[in-house]
């Protein structure tokens, strides 16, 4: 019996993750770093004096959120649901405390977004790092997926008491994304809202109640969009370009159709985009996009939209061999959240849907969203390693509680 036990602990140890997914992942950061450091040379230049300001910044949060993936990837999942809830509490907190007036919660171009950890006139500069600062509402994606999905897990409903359960739910789900709304970061909070919200769905709940539900978001979105005239001129961008002053309103999404359009098939080459010459705002962060499709062309801008369609398919692919309910709502949260924030960035490039803001995951440079997506990736990483395992102890392991159905 004895021996048996060692041998069960010794083949959980040597299972190993899914290392097609960790080749796509690294992938995916090393061609980010390329094309931002390419994307910010002039930028960085003239900024800071130091064309590889950019590429040191982005190195060091890749390596960061790498580490700090590693590291979940390799921690007992039990041991993760069990401080869930006071992870989501901490998130929720800072999310609040943002809102605050506030020296380390400046309002930066009208809103909140951000939590500095060393403040102009409180705390000194640091060495190459300069202002450490992050967004909260960054890391509530990580955090309110953790909590839904082990609060899914754990529910015993029935078709009595649903709607009662959906109720509590969406109170959860209303006061994440109700903060990060009031910063206000509408994007964001729509991203967010499509993670938390899919997760009913994929833990067995009906769609009868989204149906009834979808006219009411519909005009909630509708009239905060037009509630404003900044808002409303973004709309108008989109469905009537020709209408829009060029060299002002419509200036952002007439650059990055130059980008594009001069890419053409093969694009111009490596290192030379014209765009990134103070020509393409925002050119680092959602518009790196327009930096690739120009100087890597169609080919190479299909290759990374293929990588993280392939990503967002390993997702959902393990979500489909996992056999625990939580495993499988972890993995359905990370590969609709890569989805929408893919869409959503890819959709505003194209001219399909409103200029947002929102990075490219993985690729565009951002600390706090690389390295709490990487977080989330260390999650999936580490179920993967636990659907390699041969241990029927681990890996036949059936979800507590019953379907929400």
């Amino acid at each position: 019996m004895l021996n048996q036990r060692i041998r069960n602990t010794v083949t959980v140890r040597k299972a190993g993750p899914n290392y097609l997914l960790i080749i796509n992942i690294l992938i995916l950061i090393l061609i980010g770093i390329l094309m931002v450091y390419e994307a910010s040379i002039v930028y960085a230049t003239q900024r800071f004096g130091n064309r590889y300001h950019f590429l040191f910044l982005q190195s060091a949060w890749m390596i960061a959120g790498l580490s700090v993936g590693y590291v979940i990837s390799r921690l007992n999942l039990e041991i993760i649901k069990k401080y869930a809830f006071y992870l989501w509490i901490i998130n929720i907190l800072f999310l609040v405390f943002v809102l605050l007036p506030t020296p380390f919660s400046p309002e930066v171009y009208g809103a909140k977004r951000w939590i500095y950890l060393n403040p102009d006139g409180l705390l000194p500069v640091i060495p190459f790092l300069g202002r450490l600062s992050f967004q909260p509402s960054e890391l509530v994606k990580f955090t309110s997926l953790l909590y839904c999905s082990t609060f899914l897990t754990s529910a015993k409903v029935t078709s009595i008491n649903e709607f009662k359960f959906l109720l509590k739910y969406l109170g959860i789900v209303g006061v994440t994304v109700g903060l990060v709304f009031l910063q206000p970061n509408f994007s964001t909070a729509m991203i967010i809202g499509s993670i938390l919200i899919s997760l009913y769905f994929f833990a067995g709940g009906r769609l009868y109640y989204f149906l009834v539900g979808l006219p009411a978001i519909i005009g909630l979105a509708s009239a905060y969009v037009f509630s404003s005239e900044y808002r409303r001129i973004r709309i108008m961008t989109l469905f009537e370009p020709d209408s829009i002053d060029k060299s002002s309103t419509g200036y952002h999404i007439n650059q990055i159709m130059i980008a594009l359009g001069s890419g053409g098939l093969f694009g111009l080459g490596l290192g030379k985009s014209r765009q990134k010459y103070a020509y393409l705002p925002e050119v680092t962060a959602d518009s790196l996009f327009a930096v690739i499709g120009e100087e890597l062309g169609f080919i190479g801008a299909t290759f990374v939209v293929l990588l993280l369609v392939g990503l967002i398919w390993q997702c959902f692919d393990l979500a489909a061999k996992s056999t625990t309910r939580f495993n499988i709502l972890i993995c359905c949260g990370v590969g609709t959240w890569l989805a929408v924030q893919t869409l959503i960035n890819l959709g505003a490039i194209v001219r399909v849907i409103p200029l947002t803001g929102i990075p490219l995951p993985l690729i565009s440079y951002g600390g706090s969203s690389a390295i709490f997506l990487l977080m989330a990736l260390g999650l999936v990483v580490n179920i993967s390693r636990e659907n390699n395992t041969s241990d029927p102890n681990v890996s036949k392991r059936v979800a507590s509680g019953s379907s929400v159905k």
